[in-house]
């Protein structure tokens, strides 16, 4: 009984701590029906140039947050790495996190071409030193 309670809270506070983290997205961003679940994940972990005027990081946040308005992008989610505990697990080692959500992979791919997504890489790449990408299809 107690594992599950456990579970519970532990379920409880993931998802309080992530609606808290929410970032306000542009109102260009497209509303996720609420029968539509997304289906895919692309999360991307950025290491910036040493060097970086605080202008210059503003400007990439800015960048982050108008991938929103891609046709294909369902939600975004921007941070920067968590003050938590230091384990043997955990690297936080980034300077920035984006996860975007699409309905599946064809969304997905059109968001890579689409005009808001090339702006941004091409505004924004000289500031990259390190870039990680993680797509994951997400289970029900």
């Amino acid at each position: 009984m107690r594992t599950r309670l456990r579970s519970f809270t532990l379920l409880v506070c993931t998802v309080l701590f992530l609606g808290a983290c929410q970032t306000s997205a542009p109102t260009t961003t497209t509303p996720m029906a609420e029968s539509t679940s997304p289906g895919m994940a692309h999360t991307v972990y950025f290491w910036l140039k040493d060097g970086l005027t605080d202008a210059e990081r503003k400007s990439f946040e800015a960048g982050m947050k108008s991938l929103a308005g891609a046709p294909t992008v369902r939600r975004v989610f921007t941070g920067t790495p968590a003050a938590t505990p230091s384990r043997g697990v955990v690297d936080n080692s980034f300077d920035y996190n984006l996860v975007l959500w699409f309905d599946d992979v064809a969304g997905h791919d059109a968001y890579q071409v689409s005009d808001t997504h090339l702006k941004f890489v091409a505004d924004h790449e000289a500031k990259f030193d390190v870039v990680k990408v993680f797509d994951n299809e997400l289970l029900e």
